[in-house]
């Protein structure tokens, strides 16, 4: 397998993990991306080793990569957002609840 060809395999992995966790996120799962991270980052030195044509032919795939990228980015953001709006609701029934304590509660 030519070095061109170990690339493009391995951008398909990435691809393939990214949506993985995309659909993870869409499940309420917890995922851990520093694995896809630190594949990303070696993918991307082995891309710069590559010949200017061989690296080329990979763009299509490298464009693919990014919107899948960009979308995680997109889904975490989501959920960082829906995060907040339960931390801020949570926050507001603590309050009403400790509106409603007896000052003998407050001693305890």
């Amino acid at each position: 397998m030519s070095h061109a060809a170990a690339i493009e395999s391995e951008l398909r992995s990435i691809t393939t993990r990214i949506g993985k966790a995309r659909d993870g996120l869409s499940s309420g799962s917890i995922v851990d991306l520093t694995p896809i991270e630190q594949d990303v980052k070696s993918l991307c030195q082995d891309i710069e080793k590559l010949a200017p044509e061989e690296s080329r032919s990979l763009r299509p795939r490298l464009v693919g990569l990014l919107e899948e990228v960009n979308q995680l980015g997109d889904n975490l953001r989501a959920g960082l957002g829906e995060l907040a709006q339960l931390l801020s609701a949570a926050s507001e029934r603590r309050k009403a609840l400790d509106a409603y304590k007896s000052p003998q509660q407050d001693r305890t």
